[in-house]
């Protein structure tokens, strides 16, 4: 009767500490997944080599084209300058090579409020991954416009432009 007791406790044992041990092993994975997934977003967004090549952009427009993307961003809610359209550039011939030698796919000129932007962009022909950076980007009301750049390796960056 007493081996009986004995197996008893230890199969409770067994079952409490395998608990334990479960429990500490979904939490660690829990973790690790969490930091693994900021770890991949660091590299695909707003990385430092990408936040430079969106500066020397965001130096140009500066420089030439700017007060007519203000202009025209008053009727819409954001203004895709991909093509380098002389409508908005006197330059436009250093603006395609700008953009070709930085490797960008989509280059967007919008507000700093991008609550519009991320239910209007939802429906747009832009992929999935430009998408989730749109809707990743922060408000913080420091600056009046932003530049939302895809590069053709599948990483993004963004910038505020101040006037």
């Amino acid at each position: 009767m007493k081996k009986y007791d004995k197996k008893g406790f230890i199969f409770a044992e067994t079952i409490v500490i395998s608990t334990i041990i479960m429990a500490s092993l979904v939490i660690i994975y829990s973790q690790f997944v969490s930091i693994n997934n900021n770890y991949n977003r660091s590299f695909q967004y707003n990385n430092v080599n990408n936040l430079y090549l969106v500066q020397n952009i965001r130096n140009y427009i500066s420089k030439d084209g700017l007060e007519e993307l203000i202009e025209k961003l008053e009727n819409v809610e954001y203004i895709d300058i991909t093509s380098c359209s002389n409508e908005y550039f006197t330059e436009y011939i250093y603006c395609e090579t700008l953009f070709k030698y930085s490797d960008v796919k989509t280059i967007l000129f919008t507000r700093e409020d991008l609550t519009n932007l991320k239910n209007i962009i939802s429906t747009s022909n832009y992929n999935e991954t430009f998408k989730n950076f749109i809707k990743y980007i922060n408000y913080t009301q420091e600056g009046n416009y932003r530049l939302i750049v895809e590069f053709n390796n599948e990483t993004y960056a963004t910038l505020k432009v101040k006037v």
